[in-house]
């Protein structure tokens, strides 16, 4: 009887220690203005990375993914969300994965989102009307000025202008590598690749991020292109250590695999995230199936 009491004490502290983070995580991510909106409560959370580009340290959505995975590269603000929305996130866990540096949560999407008070009267749709809740959501959104709504900060919404100002400032801070001979020259570790890529991939380019001494190597971002403009893979590697620690917060299936041993988080059965030799590995990808990516990730020789 203790020990099913000390099991359940246990759990409720895990669940109060993720409430607690998530009051101070950023909800944004990277998509269309409607989807954003649609999908505030399903919401990639990296800790501080995002932060930490823009003060040049390094990068960070993710991503969604978060990044982490998810597809989260092209977020670039953060801001902290409000304490009644980390309680209800909170409320929502399903089920949690911890990899050493690593939390994934899976979320209850049936649970429907409040709207903002802050954003009732800010959102129009295209003939003017305003929005006011998030079921319907117009495919494009704006504001009551007509510049078209392209993300959010919280609970701050940012204009097409807004958000291209933001990608300028990003992209400022981004070193760029085509060579994969030569990633290993800026990381703080060795700049493992995935041996297998499906047919049509090939090597991009690799992304440093400068900060006040250069380039920093604690993370490099991979970028796979396609011939199919509908397919993509997106890796980030990182130096594993409390700096780089992330959390990701998801109402996709979320599911602990084996990669050649290791344990992994693969979610929504496209986007995998696991700890291996000091490195932090994330793996994003779209139009591929599980078998891929799963594929694509045993290839990787860590």
């Amino acid at each position: 009887m203790n020990d099913k009491k000390s099991a359940a004490q246990a759990d409720e502290l895990e669940l109060q220690e993720l409430g607690d983070y998530l009051a101070r995580q950023d909800f944004s991510r990277e998509s269309d203005p409607a989807e954003v909106l649609r999908q505030v409560k399903s919401r990639s959370i990296q800790k501080q990375q995002e932060d930490d580009r823009m003060k040049n340290k390094q990068r960070v959505r993710r991503p969604v993914m978060i990044a982490a995975s998810l597809l989260v590269a092209a977020v670039v603000s953060i801001s902290f969300v409000r304490p009644s929305f980390a309680q209800e996130m909170l409320e929502r866990v399903l089920n949690s994965v911890h990899l050493g540096h690593i939390e994934v949560a899976q979320m209850d999407g049936s649970h429907p989102k409040e709207f903002p008070d802050d954003w009732k009267g800010k959102i129009f749709d295209q003939e003017g009307k305003p929005v006011t809740s998030f079921n319907p959501m117009p495919e494009a959104i704006f504001n009551a000025a007509g510049e078209a709504i392209v993300n959010f900060d919280g609970d701050k919404l940012i204009t097409l202008s807004e958000q291209e100002q933001l990608d300028k400032e990003a992209s400022e801070q981004k070193f760029i590598v085509k060579e994969t001979a030569k990633l290993d020259q800026y990381a703080l570790f060795k700049v493992k690749l995935p041996e297998y890529l499906p047919e049509g991939f090939a090597f991009e380019r690799g992304e440093f991020y400068k900060d006040e001494t250069g380039v920093s190597g604690q993370i490099v971002e991979l970028f796979f292109a396609s011939k199919d403009k509908d397919k993509r893979i997106w890796m980030q590697l990182r130096l594993a250590n409390e700096e780089n620690a992330f959390s990701m917060a998801t109402d996709d299936k979320v599911e602990q695999v084996k990669i050649k041993g290791t344990d992994a988080v693969l979610v929504s059965d496209r986007s995998l995230d696991w700890e291996a030799n000091g490195v932090m590995y994330g793996l994003s990808t779209r139009g591929l199936d599980r078998a891929e990516v799963l594929k694509i990730a045993e290839s990787i020789n860590w």
